[in-house]
């Protein structure tokens, strides 16, 4: 079976003089018995990143064209069939609120989060995978108030905390594609190498494309979508390494040390 992601005619701007995208196209289809269907988004600040995953997700419809992801459009059904087609991430966890508990099992449905399979024991799993755990243990553990926003947490506390929700939602679910933007942008190296694993097991089971804050966050991904190329390629390609390093003066830079990938 493949998964596929389709647009054409793709277009969006945010004002008469912010255009992102005119015209685009993306076609990535990939074979859903592949073992890691790992694929990274890149590229200098300001060149569509975010907003593509927006539009991809269903956050952000675009001007012109649509998004199909296995054929169905997503911006014409609702948020319960998109979510059996999308899990995603952004930056910033906007949602955060009430207990841990609530947090980690946010998005899930009723019946799963009152399961077997979700026990206390599994969620403390979760968080000491993503390094969280001995936060919570010595205050209210599971029930730890969270405050509005995740105010009580650091940015990277509230990046690994929202992460775990991710994993949480996407392992039950097994969309077709999972949406991460900068899963690592504010985490210590601990961390970030835990979270990458994790993002490798998510991807033995959704299609899962990552903007990446750190390349090495993509070492084991299929091919990568270099935004820097927006403006001179009207298909918005995913490229091997060897590849980009053909046709991208920004990934030359970046593999010379001569540039930093941004946020």
């Amino acid at each position: 079976m493949i998964t596929s992601i389709h647009s054409t005619d793709l277009s969006f701007n945010y004002n008469t003089k912010t255009e992102v995208f005119n015209n685009h196209s993306i076609n990535l289809e990939v074979d859903s018995s592949q073992e890691r269907k790992l694929y990274g988004i890149i590229g200098p600040s300001g060149t569509g990143k975010t907003t593509l995953v927006s539009i991809l997700g269903g956050q952000l419809k675009p001007t012109t064209g649509q998004i199909t992801i296995c054929g169905t459009d997503i911006y014409a059904v609702n948020d319960l069939v998109r979510r059996s087609l999308i899990t995603m991430q952004m930056q910033t966890a906007t949602s955060l609120r009430g207990k841990l508990r609530y947090n980690m099992l946010f998005g899930l449905p009723e019946e799963v989060k009152t399961s077997e399979t979700y026990s206390d024991d599994y969620l403390i799993e979760i968080l000491k995978m993503v390094g969280l755990w001995n936060l919570f243990k010595d205050k209210d553990q599971l029930n730890t108030l969270i405050g509005e926003g995740g105010i009580n947490l650091s940015g990277g506390q509230r990046q690994r905390l929202n992460f775990a929700g991710l994993y949480l939602r996407s392992k039950h679910f097994q969309p077709k594609i999972i949406l991460i933007d900068e899963p690592t942008s504010s985490l210590d190296e601990v961390s970030e190498r835990a979270i990458t694993q994790m993002i490798l097991e998510m991807s033995g089971w959704s299609l899962t494309l990552v903007v990446a804050h750190r390349l090495k966050t993509l070492d084991e991904a299929t091919a990568i979508l270099d935004t820097s190329l927006v403006d001179s390629q009207k298909s918005l390609n995913f490229y091997t390494r060897e590849e980009l390093t053909q046709s991208s003066a920004y990934y030359q830079d970046l593999m010379a040390g001569k540039a930093l990938l941004d946020d």
